[in-house]
């Protein structure tokens, strides 16, 4: 660009032959280049005029020849694999420059030289791969793009009837393209495609779909030992594939259970699992609960007496806020403290799967049982706590007690073996006031006394939800037996009442005879110490007439629950697959009365129950011919005899 301030290149005769409006257009002698003389003597293309003006020769078009080649993009120059056919890029801000494509749409044909009085000729590009794709074509070749320059506007030039040459020659080889493709050359893959362009993710798949399918995880579990340098236990080799996996007392250790959660972490197969007393630790917690976040076919987990502690109690909190398959858990004997029932309070408000949970057997004292009290008011999916075996007392609880009032879900509640004495016999009986949906309650061995027995008796008199009701080893003696019975008796649910221990060994006549009017005049059964050397109920006869009873009631629920249990239709199902039948039939009782009962109606002693004989009542035949020195037989006794029986072998004391 020429400096404002110098003055022209201009002479006297100019001035004269030329007027001044033609004097830019005369072409300065400090021009470098060819003469005017000699390009117009050797160009054989006229020279075009623009309003009657003479173009300077610097203007016209060159040829490639006459272009430096360091001003020249050559497609050859560049990498094949940076080009990819068949894909273009989105934006043309991004894409590479190439031979004809800028970062613009004007190309530049000519050399700027200092001192000239011209600009060089822009082109505008236009790429026919563009235009094919715009009509929905697959450009496999690149083409030649057509350079159009801005003086082909002029018709009559020879740029514009070059431009219109390549546009026709464009659409005569757009209509030979848009015929139809044949079938052959549809199903037929591109030439083009390339591995090369593949995405993770369809490398991924196909990955995958080399692997066979492992819907056990029996290979998993051997590779993963393999890898951590752990020798496969043959046990879970044998049983992975097993629709109810129980494994107890191994020792199976932290790092082991790394590979058992990884085989379980692809198993479709296994429901229940059972790794009780494996020394798991804090370490196998965490492997199972990262299982369990994806897994969604496990619906039992019992890792009780594994000492898992805090961490393990961390892992376990963070999952049930993720899980939505788990119903019943188990973590006794876990030496979980305080702290950890915080946790709980936590996961337990979020959890909406869980319906069975064991936490009996720990360390949960005075403020776990007031943060396990707040998570029972939050939580309306769990219909079954056990709590039985810890130091829950005073405030603690008081607090479970009084959550009777406002949660409407919980229907069996063992809170045995924990000291509540007078406080939690308060808030029990605030909360029975209230509460409808409890149907069994364990406070044995409480530190109930006659004074305790006041306040809990209230509640039970106004309950009229609570069918089961165990209060053993309690210091009642015969005041507090005998305000008990009379709270009983007003209950209209209450079937099952076991009073065994009760202070004394053996109960006086007048609380006797008290029962046994109760039991003739109302359908209900009742435990006690006995009169002298009368024979009495046992745990087993009492959950096995309990079970005679619901047979009469609610066959068709059991049976239902039965047949979906027993998937693989052979007729015979293991201990835990019964436990969760009667579960979901109805039957409600604790946990220790649903281990007794299974263990009682399983007559060979092989692990597996025909689900036809309890229905049947075969087992219960079985029982009777078993104990027949047992005065209280599952059927119907003659009650007159029996109390004659009775009178003949009381002993009497002078």
């Amino acid at each position: 660009m020429e400096d404002p301030e110098e003055p022209r290149g201009e002479s006297p005769s100019a001035e004269e032959g030329h007027s001044s409006k033609h004097r830019s257009l005369i072409r300065p002698h400090s021009a470098k280049g060819k003469k005017p003389s000699s390009r117009s003597s050797t160009s054989s293309t006229p020279e075009p005029t623009v309003g009657g003006l003479r173009r300077p020769w610097s203007a016209h078009p060159k040829t490639r020849a006459d272009v430096s080649k360091k001003k020249l993009v050559r497609d050859n120059l560049k990498r094949s694999h940076m080009r990819p056919p068949n894909r273009r890029q989105k934006h043309k801000d991004e894409e590479t420059p190439t031979e004809g494509n800028k970062a613009d749409d004007t190309q530049v044909i000519g050399l700027e030289c200092a001192g000239l009085d011209y600009k060089p000729q822009r082109y505008k590009v236009r790429d026919e791969s563009a235009d094919y794709e715009a009509h929905g074509e697959d450009t496999l070749d690149h083409g030649v793009n057509t350079l159009v320059s801005e003086s082909s506007r002029f018709p009559g030039s020879p740029e514009h009837s070059w431009a219109m040459t390549q546009v026709k020659e464009k659409d005569a080889r757009s209509e030979t393209k848009k015929q139809h493709p044949s079938f052959e050359t549809w199903i037929m893959p591109s030439p083009h495609d390339s591995e090369d362009y593949d995405t993770d993710l369809e490398t991924d798949m196909l990955k995958k779909a080399d692997k066979p399918i492992d819907p056990t995880g029996k290979t998993t579990y051997l590779d993963q030992c393999k890898r951590d340098g752990l020798i496969p236990v043959s046990y879970l080799s044998r049983h992975l594939g097993d629709r109810n996996l129980r494994m107890r007392h191994h020792y199976l250790g932290g790092l082991a259970t790394k590979p058992v959660a990884r085989a379980l972490e692809f198993n479709t197969v296994t429901e229940n699992l059972d790794l009780g007393d494996n020394y798991l630790e804090g370490d196998g917690a965490v492997y199972l609960c990262r299982m369990l976040k994806d897994n969604m076919f496990i619906v039992t987990l019992d890792i009780s007496n594994n000492f898992i502690q805090s961490r393990g109690a961390r892992a376990v909190a963070s999952m049930l806020e993720v899980n939505t398959t788990l119903k019943t858990l188990s973590l006794s004997g876990n030496q979980l403290c305080d702290r950890d029932a915080q946790y709980f309070m936590e996961a337990l408000k979020n959890n909406s799967s869980l319906t069975s949970l064991d936490l009996s057997n720990n360390e949960f004292g005075e403020a776990g049982g007031t943060y396990i009290a707040a998570a029972l008011v939050g939580n309306e999916s769990i219909t079954d706590l056990d709590l039985s075996w810890n130091s829950l007392r005073n405030k603690g609880a008081e607090a479970i007690g009084k959550a009777l009032s406002t949660n409407q879900v919980l229907e069996v509640l063992d809170v045995s073996w924990n000291g509540f004495g007078m406080p939690g016999c308060r808030g029990l009986q605030l909360g029975l006031r209230v509460n409808s949906k409890l149907r069994v309650l364990d406070i044995s061995n409480n530190r109930i006394n006659k004074n305790c027995a006041k306040e809990l008796s209230l509640g039970l008199s106004k309950n009229f939800g609570l069918e089961t009701l165990l209060m053993n080893l309690n210091a009642l003696t015969d005041e507090g037996i005998e305000t008990i019975l009379k709270a009983v008796n007003q209950n209209q649910t209450l079937t099952y009442v076991s009073l065994q221990n009760c202070g004394e060994m053996n109960i006086n006549i007048s609380n006797y005879k008290r029962i046994q009017q109760m039991e003739s005049e109302k359908d209900i059964t009742i435990l006690h110490g006995g009169l002298g050397g009368v024979q009495r109920y046992t745990p087993q006869t009492s959950v096995l007439k309990v079970l005679s009873k619901f047979l009469k009631e609610h066959k068709i629920d059991l049976e239902g629950a039965l047949r979906q249990q027993d998937k693989d239709h052979s007729g015979s199902l293991q201990h835990e697959e019964v436990k969760l039948a009667f579960k979901e039939a109805g039957l409600r009782l604790t946990n220790r009365q649903i281990d007794t009962l299974v263990e009682e109606i399983d007559v060979t002693h092989s692990g597996s129950i025909k689900w036809e004989d309890i229905l049947t009542g075969q087992v219960l035949t079985e029982y009777n011919k078993r104990k027949t020195s047992n005065a209280y037989k599952i059927a119907e006794v003659d009650q007159d005899t029996l109390f004659n029986n009775m009178k003949r072998r009381q002993l009497t004391v002078i």
